[in-house]
């Protein structure tokens, strides 16, 4: 049974909004930036929530953490322009910090009830060996979020309660849904240059490959068409409903 479509949703590339929350500056453009390109150039709008200040992304002892973090802002909003970002949000907490999963969602309730997106899109909390806080955090905040939103219960004086129908998840272990990214390759290449500070390094040209490898044994494992002469890419993701997002044992064979 395909409960997505039993529910009327649309494919991810019909989503006419979407909230993308990434635990730190270049999330979204490492797991999602040629998706996101060829969504706004349908017209769907599309905003960024980053919940950290990015600041222990850059091991450079000569800066201090404030320079770091208004580093980090400026390629963010270069980033998002060069995507087709409609706007950007940012929770500024501290990244490798002491926050909880909870203050996350009390912050996240309100921008879903406010932008009421049919779509949220994020890190994958569950994928195997993901050992970043940010990252857990982060993934578990935004369902736990789209739990919640829709029920006034949960948090009263937010805005009107909202529920989001479905949820996309990057860097997951099990995705169930592909995206032929091939023509907006370069341009989600430039997108995560964007990010100077994190990879405009010796590690590059090592890094872009990687990338490069990886989408194209994405873009088999979706079982798409292409000439044995082509070099095709693609990104996957986790599609889910909202209604898979509890006490829904198969949700992870969906």
């Amino acid at each position: 049974m395909d409960i997505r479509k039993l529910l009327g949703l649309p494919d991810l590339l019909d989503v006419r909004s979407v909230v993308c929350v990434q635990p730190h500056p270049d999330d979204n453009e490492v797991g999602a930036a040629g998706t996101l390109l060829a969504l706004a150039e349908r017209g769907c709008k599309i905003v960024f929530v980053t919940v950290t200040d990015g600041g222990a992304g850059v091991p450079n002892l000569t800066m201090s953490r404030e320079e770091i973090v208004e580093i980090r802002r400026e390629e963010r909003l270069n980033a998002g322009k060069l995507l087709g970002v409609s706007e950007q949000l940012e929770l500024g907490f501290p990244d490798a910090g002491q926050y909880t999963e909870q203050e996350v969602v009390q912050r996240l309730i309100p921008i879903l009830r406010e932008h009421r997106p049919e779509l949220v899109m994020t890190v994958d909390p569950w994928m195997p060996y993901e050992a970043h806080p940010d990252h857990i955090k982060t993934g578990h905040a935004v369902v736990h979020a789209m739990l919640f939103s829709g029920n006034n219960a949960t948090q009263r004086g937010a805005g009107e309660p909202y529920t989001v129908p479905q949820i996309a998840f990057y860097a997951s272990s099990h995705p169930n849904t592909y995206i032929d990214v091939t023509s907006y390759w370069e341009r989600k290449l430039s997108a995560i240059l964007a990010h100077k500070s994190q990879f405009e390094n010796a590690e590059w040209p090592l890094l872009s490959n990687f990338f490069a490898y990886q989408a194209q044994q994405l873009y088999q494992a979706g079982h798409m068409e292409a000439r044995a002469d082509e070099v095709r890419y693609a990104e996957a993701f986790k599609l889910l409903s909202v209604r898979q997002l509890h006490f829904f044992p198969t949700a992870l064979y969906s």
